[in-house]
């Protein structure tokens, strides 16, 4: 590697997350062109079936007036060698006559898997692959979970008081966290495909489970209903917001009284339900559902824990599910990061943390 490489790759890697949220189940993907030591063409890919970062990056190079012949491009996923919805982007740079290319990490898709790297360096293109590969992976942990387990990623968000509580006894929870927590919330929705809750919180609050950020793709909204009460209500002519925009999904057991209103399927279990989004094309969930969130909690791959300045005292706890009788034997999560948000903060963690002490 090169002192400038490293500059030029967290350059695509910042331009990768310009597709947040609209290239879902696809990965967020961003190139970068030097030639000369200079910048002459950047790209990314811009939404789900649209032209790839590498392809975006060759235009704006062209329609720049510059000659990718002998350039080096930067990209943070490995350029795929196969037919999907786009040519494959191993065969374009081939093509264009590029002496290097830098890769931050292997493409875990299976149809790639390696091949667009051998395909370039067969054609006597100079390839190189590792460089900040951590911060690629983290950038499509979603992309990588997805295209290798074909399950979506599964986040819980929980909005708690300091004391563990996500309700009061009487399930009054507005407002546990402040306005920058319930900003960074958006941004949360935005990254996910999916936001999962329980019926009781379509009945109690009538969310619209959108994301209200600038230039944010409508939600794919799975309702967990049992019983089918949301149906019913819509049948007695109550309107709920959550079908204002985006995709609907009911999980329950009476799937014949959604007839006419939304997409339902039987509910058989969370790993046969996740399966089952899986399917359907869905990469990501975000569980905000607190009463739900125990049920999901061995699926999780990442949590997003809120806290406000309140105590409740007693109330309504989010893992009240778990039995657990010896400590050493919890489950135990690794925190990534603790962010000050206002007067409320932000833990961000996952699951199998193993730096805790035990009692001896």
């Amino acid at each position: 590697m090169r002192p400038e490489d490293e500059k030029f790759m967290r350059l695509a890697l910042e331009l990768a997350k310009r597709g947040e949220g609209w290239v879902n189940s696809n990965p967020m993907v961003g190139a970068v062109i030097v030639k000369d030591g200079e910048v002459i063409g950047v790209g990314w890919h811009r939404k789900f079936g649209e032209k790839h970062a590498e392809v975006n990056a060759i235009e704006d190079a062209k329609a720049k007036g510059h000659d990718v012949k002998g350039a080096t491009m930067y990209v943070t996923l490995e350029p795929c060698s196969h037919w999907g919805k786009q040519p494959p982007c191993a065969d374009r740079i081939i093509a264009e006559g590029f002496k290097r290319v830098v890769v931050a990490m292997k493409d875990p898709n299976p149809l790639v898997a390696g091949r667009g790297i051998e395909k370039m360096r067969e054609a006597g293109i100079k390839v190189e692959v590792g460089l900040l590969e951590e911060e690629a992976r983290k950038l499509n942990e979603i992309f990588i979970k997805y295209i290798t387990a074909k399950m979506p990623f599964v986040s819980i968000k929980l909005a708690l008081t300091l004391d563990g509580f996500i309700a009061t006894e009487s399930g009054s929870s507005q407002w546990i966290t402040g306005e920058k927590a319930r900003e960074r919330v958006q941004e949360l929705r935005r990254r996910h495909m999916a936001i999962m809750v329980g019926s009781g919180t379509v009945l109690a609050d009538n969310p619209r489970l959108n994301c209200r950020l600038e230039n944010c793709p409508p939600k794919v909204k799975v309702i967990l209903d049992r019983s089918g009460k949301v149906a019913e209500e819509v049948r007695k002519g109550r309107n709920f917001r959550l079908f204002e925009d985006g995709r609907v999904i009911f999980f329950t057991e009476r799937p014949e009284k959604f007839e006419g209103i939304a997409e339902a399927y039987p509910i058989t279990g969370p790993e046969e339900m996740l399966r089952k989004l899986g399917e359907l094309g869905i990469d990501s969930v975000l569980i905000e559902g607190g009463r739900i969130a125990c049920q999901f909690l061995s699926y999780a791959d990442k949590f997003y824990l809120f806290y406000g300045p309140k105590l409740f005292g007693r109330g309504i706890k989010p893992f009240e599910c778990l039995k657990v009788e010896d400590a050493n034997g919890a489950p135990v999560l690794r925190i990534e990061s603790v962010e000050k948000l206002g007067e409320s903060f932000l833990v961000t963690a996952y699951p199998g943390g193993e730096d805790v002490q035990r009692d001896s």
